[in-house]
């Protein structure tokens, strides 16, 4: 009950935020200059409500969270979900009710590693499994500041491995968002230095690639992101569990990048994490490694959330569809199968 009172008031304020920036726009020209009434409404939105998150224990601002309502419900409707675990780790799978082709993406949800679950980002599971055609399966790993760094990553490689015991990786992409992507950049490079096999490839969103979060767009873009940099200074702290955040383990920017599979990045022009995404695209180049990135113009921090009432945000899953059959082609004997 609880959970759908916290719904119905986070639509309410959604629909108010919307409301206000309508009236507004013919005194006040938009902090973003394409941005629309629904830009400026979901930006305005998501900063006041992460800022209120944020100033909660994480223990009443996960489920907070969580209960943030889909709007547009249809691809849920089009997937089928399945709550389980895999070596005692809870996830959760994610299935097209038309089928899928015999690929899998193992997802990794963002949160700055303090917040986030499978249900947070149910809307986006759905839509990268029907636009990849895939099953998807999402870790609930654990959390900071109860769990810290290594807990999250030994719980996602602990789903890499059980997903390796009924799939070959060739056919599975891993992929995640914000500090998801952090995980899955780190679980990269681990499965890397002890030569063991890596995925198809990986797609990451927004990847919170520095714990230091020093490059310049936390400054050039403070005004118009949904994320604060103090309060992302916090969960890495959080994270690190007393350790440097800025330390190549916990921060992929300053680790050594050769040898990882192809990766696919996305990042939105006006985040914080803009130049870092960068940054890091330039030094995989650099080592060798298959990186492709695009930015999307006047988009904030995980715009991939915004589900059917952002047009970016369709197609941007749209483009992580089409990466993730790229790096997972369909065997010629399935596809006849």
């Amino acid at each position: 009950m609880r959970r759908w009172v916290t719904a119905v008031r986070l639509t309410l304020g959604y629909l108010a935020t919307l409301l206000a920036a309508a009236a507004r726009r013919p005194f006040r020209a938009p902090a973003r200059p394409s941005w629309s009434i629904g830009d400026e409404a979901r930006a305005t939105f998501l900063r006041r409500f992460l800022h209120r998150l944020h100033a909660m224990p994480v223990e009443a601002a996960r489920p907070e969270l969580d209960s943030v309502p889909v709007l547009v419900p249809g691809a849920l409707l089009r997937t089928r979900r399945r709550r389980g675990a895999l070596s005692g780790v809870p996830v959760t799978w994610v299935t097209p009710r038309a089928g899928a082709e015999p690929r899998l993406v193992l997802y990794v949800h963002g949160g700055g590693f303090t917040l986030g679950s499978s249900r947070t980002v149910r809307d986006l599971l759905s839509r990268l499994a029907l636009a990849s055609n895939a099953r998807v399966l999402s870790v609930d790993y654990r959390l900071a500041p109860e769990h810290p760094w290594p807990a999250g990553l030994e719980d996602v490689r602990a789903v890499w491995t059980a997903a390796l015991a009924e799939q070959g990786p060739s056919q599975i992409v891993l992929a995640g968002d914000s500090a998801g992507g952090n995980l899955v950049l780190s679980l990269l490079l681990e499965l890397r230095d002890r030569r063991e096999a890596l995925p198809a490839g990986a797609v990451l969103l927004s990847p919170w690639v520095d714990l230091a979060c020093t490059a310049a767009s936390f400054q050039a873009n403070a005004d118009v992101d949904v994320l604060e940099r103090d309060a992302l200074l916090r969960e890495a702290s959080r994270y690190a569990g007393g350790g440097d955040p800025g330390q190549p383990s916990l921060s992929p920017l300053r680790a050594d990048l050769a040898g990882l599979p192809p990766l696919y990045l996305q990042a939105g022009e006006a985040e914080l994490f803009r130049d870092d995404v960068m940054a890091f695209v330039a030094r995989a180049r650099a080592a060798g490694v298959s990186a492709t990135l695009d930015v999307f113009d006047d988009q904030v921090h995980d715009f991939q959330a915004f589900g059917a009432l952002s047009r970016i945000s369709v197609e941007a899953i749209a483009r992580v569809g089409e990466a993730v059959q790229v790096f997972a082609p369909v065997p010629k004997m399935a596809a006849r199968g």
